[in-house]
């Protein structure tokens, strides 16, 4: 059996080593010039696919320069075969479409290093002779872990047992470090993970979330965190990787706009030794040593496997897996064989059987290729296919037995909803969220916030009221407000796609009426979100200003109530500070902060309101109440979004470490913190001015 990272290297080997000629225009004589180039560099690349049902050993696509191979047939040949393979295909790309198997052909295999070149084979074995085969060969007892948090007591190194012994009525575990110790002296407290706490001690684990770590020790490290968006599913692996070294480094693979938020939350809770490296293109230089690596899941395709493979990552950890959806895919093929190279692989999605089954497949696949195999059989099994009555045709849908498929999956797939955890959740869940301004954003904001803090240092000399001060850093918030609307409408866009019931509706608060406008419409550089809203069938999004009267307000929450297809509420908080009831609505986005925190917890509590089952039309009863008409618990997800570095994350800072003080020294509840706008104001101030010191020290000297 071949491992498919091995196939690949062995053929991207090849292709970075053949050569082909290849014309070129030349501008000076107008006519064409020869040069050498390897297969590599004239695009050709390796792809892999499953197709148990069909019997094809491996293909040349010339439209798209690809060289496929079957990996059902890799799990059948061995490295002599796979070269013949290899050679075969690759004389193929070179000849060219059209020629087939004839002589051209067969003297360019020769001339390769095929002593008898031979037509395309086919597998020699039936695919049920290669189903036993590949149970045989691939059918390991799971790893265990223990869920202790041990030393070695000669040299203090992690205590990772490699085997044991039973002598004398005791039991003696070689370590990984070596060293021979009595179980008992290396057996520590078992972690509760529920009582876990960041690295501040000002965060724990909820328990659903302690579940979610001991899950992946059960699963041997290898499943598929599936909770519903929001319950905080990135820290479930980091906590799991950081209790049990062996599985380190990690490899994580995430959307380009998750990057930092992980960077940040492995900082939270782990401490600076988990600073992770974010792998930017394909020429970043790997720092050796670090425990975990971030690339996003579109740099795959272009990154170079050796780099990848330098890290000697132990676990590949997947964020938003459902974005691996297409098992023939470039992308998927880049991740299947990152997942072949490491010993664990986990991945999280808050949706992976919502809208076609058959998109769940490469997941599971990676994860258990024993227990589904096969493309084919995967949708036959568990694909539901529906009737469509306009075409006549039959359409696939989702899971179409979703019960039995969680029994059948429960060992390696752990879903819960929102509503399965709320005891654990608070009313308002607050999350922050950090994202990198685009460079654009990032070098207008850089070139303001340099005028803006000659402006307030002046500002401060003079004794300006802080008021006036507050105008002036205004520019800096509208500048991130605006950075920040892309990344709004992809988490609005996947909100909805993500979420199972038409009642889920979410509220948007910003502050600038541009900001609202963009978001709505769209700008040159993105598509606004009611154009995705109306080509998916909902309505265009609501909105809700300040300066309109009663009647005007009151009319656009009728109708973001009463209308399933009124999904989205875009509002200013400042005008949904009081007198708005949406408590109806479970869900908001914070775009935009305000200079008092006491205004965003105002627009919070909106959605915190007593609920009556005779003011609700029927689908949003079904959504808000129980059986018995009594109001469901709830818990409002509210993640607001932070542009690091700025202006954003300066007030970000000042507001949690006064939350964090008030917390810990009045033992009050957040309703009892008196924020004063003028003192927060200040503290942004000299902020700014301090860190515009550092950078440039002719402002030091002014």
């Amino acid at each position: 059996m071949i491992r498919q990272y091995d196939a690949q290297k062995l053929c991207d080997e090849k292709l970075k080593l053949i050569k082909i000629t290849v014309l070129k225009h030349d501008a000076r004589t107008d006519g064409e010039s020869a040069s050498e180039v390897t297969l590599w560099d004239a695009g050709w690349r390796s792809n892999f696919v499953n197709r148990q049902a069909d019997n094809w050993i491996a293909r040349c696509y010339h439209d798209v320069k690809r060289i496929a191979f079957n990996t059902f047939y890799l799990m059948q040949s061995d490295e002599a075969k796979l070269q013949e393979t290899i050679l075969h295909e690759i004389a193929h790309a070179i000849c060219g479409p059209g020629i087939g198997h004839t002589s051209k052909w067969v003297e360019k295999a020769k001339e390769l290093g095929l002593s008898n070149p031979s037509p395309c084979g086919i597998m020699p074995i039936s695919v049920d002779k290669a189903r036993s085969i590949t149970t045989d060969n691939l059918e390991k007892p799971k790893r265990k872990f223990n869920r202790v948090n041990a030393k070695c007591p000669i040299c203090d190194s992690d205590a990772i047992e490699v085997s044991f012994v039973n002598l004398n009525n005791a039991r003696w575990s070689r370590l990984k470090c070596g060293h021979l110790i009595k179980y008992e002296k290396i057996v520590a407290q078992v972690v509760d993970y529920k009582q876990f706490q960041n690295v501040q001690k000002t965060k724990q684990l909820f328990g659903y979330q302690g579940e979610g770590i001991e899950f992946l020790e059960n699963s041997g490290g290898r499943g598929l965190i599936a909770d519903e968006p929001g319950l905080g599913k990135t820290v479930q692996p980091m906590i799991f990787c950081y209790s049990h070294p062996e599985t380190l480094p990690v490899l994580w693979v995430c959307k380009t706009t998750l990057k930092l938020q992980t960077v940040k939350e492995a900082l939270e809770w782990l401490g600076p030794a988990y600073m992770a490296q974010i792998i930017e293109k394909p020429r970043s230089f790997i720092i050796p040593g670090m425990k975990f690596y971030i690339i996003s899941m579109d740099l795959l395709r272009n990154m170079p496997s050796e780099k990848l493979e330098s890290i000697g990552f132990k676990t590949v950890i997947a964020d938003e897996i459902q974005h691996f959806k297409n098992p023939d895919s470039t992308r998927t093929a880049e991740l299947r064989k990152l997942v072949g190279m490491a010993e664990h692989f986990i991945a999280l999605s808050g949706t992976p059987w919502k809208n076609r089954g058959q998109e769940y497949f490469p997941v599971l696949n990676m994860i258990d290729p024993i227990r589904f195999p096969s493309y084919a059989k995967f949708k036959n099994d568990w694909v539901d296919f529906q009737l469509d009555e306009k075409t006549g045709k039959y359409v696939q849908r989702g899971i179409k037995d979703v019960r039995a498929f969680r029994e059948f999956t429960k060992d390696i797939v752990i879903r819960r909803m929102r509503d399965d955890v709320l005891p654990d959740l608070p009313k308002i869940n607050r999350q922050i969220r950090f994202i990198d301004m685009e460079a654009l954003y990032k070098e207008s904001y850089d070139k303001a916030e340099g005028k803006v803090a000659d402006i307030v240092k002046a500002a401060m000399i003079d004794g300006v009221p802080y008021a006036n001060i507050a105008a002036m850093i205004m520019q800096l918030k509208h500048i991130t407000g605006l950075a920040k609307i892309q990344v709004c409408i992809e988490d609005t866009i996947e909100f909805l796609e993500q979420t199972e019931s038409i009642a889920a509706k979410l509220t948007i608060f910003h502050h600038h009426i541009d900001v609202g406008d963009n978001l709505q419409k769209g700008a040159l550089d993105y598509v606004g979100l009611d154009k995705w809203l109306v080509d998916n069938g909902y309505n265009p999004s609501l909105r809700l200003f300040g300066g309109r009267g009663p009647d005007e307000r009151n009319r656009v929450i009728q109708d973001f109530k009463n209308n399933p297809k009124n999904r989205i509420l875009i509002a200013s908080t400042l005008a949904s500070g009081e007198g708005l009831n949406i408590q109806f609505c479970q869900n908001a986005i914070m775009l935009e902060r305000q200079w008092n925190p006491g205004n965003e917890e105002q627009a919070e509590l909106r959605f915190s309101r007593p609920l009556t089952w005779e003011d609700y039309p029927p689908y949003l009863q079904e959504h808000l109440f129980n059986m018995d008409h009594e109001p469901k618990k709830i818990s409002i997800r509210v993640p607001y979004l932070i542009a690091d570095g700025t202006i954003d994350s300066m007030l970000t800072e000042i507001v949690e470490r006064k939350r964090l003080a008030f917390r810990q020294s009045m033992n009050v509840g957040e309703e009892d913190i008196k924020w004063e706008e003028n003192e927060i104001i200040k503290e942004l101030a000299e902020l700014i001015v301090r860190k515009r010191a550092k950078t440039n020290k002719d402002f030091a000297k002014v």
